[in-house]
């Protein structure tokens, strides 16, 4: 079986559509802070570590793509849970907050805590995402309930 087929079994044309204009968000996203961040580094301006700069871009540009699959239902196909991607997010951006808060306490330049700073906001917005699906699911478990309930 290809991948092609897994695709179509789980998703209609409808959320494929949805799916692919939510991933063209996320490159118009991505070729936005890519462009603002070489337009910032050719005048020499450099606003954190080189790593911490992609990593945050690409945090960015994740979280868009997810936050906007998650609030549109194109996340997961029908009838899959939320509960794992939660809990991963969650515990990922959680991480990610923690560790980067405690090497902020530690020695090094104020370059360095940039960088420490620009992760502990990419860990905000893991969370945000973490945060958006619990939304979701709960709001999806109450609309069944309340569907199951007017039918009976």
């Amino acid at each position: 079986m290809t991948n092609e087929g897994f695709i179509e079994k789980k998703f209609d044309e409808r959320q494929l559509l949805i799916r692919g204009q939510v991933f063209w968000h996320g490159l118009f996203v991505a070729m936005i802070l890519l462009g603002v961040n070489g337009m910032l580094q050719s005048f020499g301006s450099v606003w954190t570590t080189g790593t911490a700069q992609n990593y945050f871009i690409f945090f960015v540009v994740a979280s868009v793509v997810a936050m906007e699959s998650i609030l549109r239902g194109v996340f997961f196909g029908r009838g899959q849970s939320h509960w794992a991607m939660i809990v991963m997010y969650g515990i990922a951006g959680s991480f990610t907050i923690v560790i980067n808060s405690l090497y902020l306490r530690g020695p090094g330049t104020a370059l360095d805590r940039s960088g420490n700073v620009v992760m502990i906001i990419s860990g905000v917005l893991l969370m945000g995402v973490a945060v958006v699906g619990l939304v979701k699911e709960l709001a999806d478990r109450r609309e069944d309930g309340i569907g199951q309930g007017d039918s009976e």
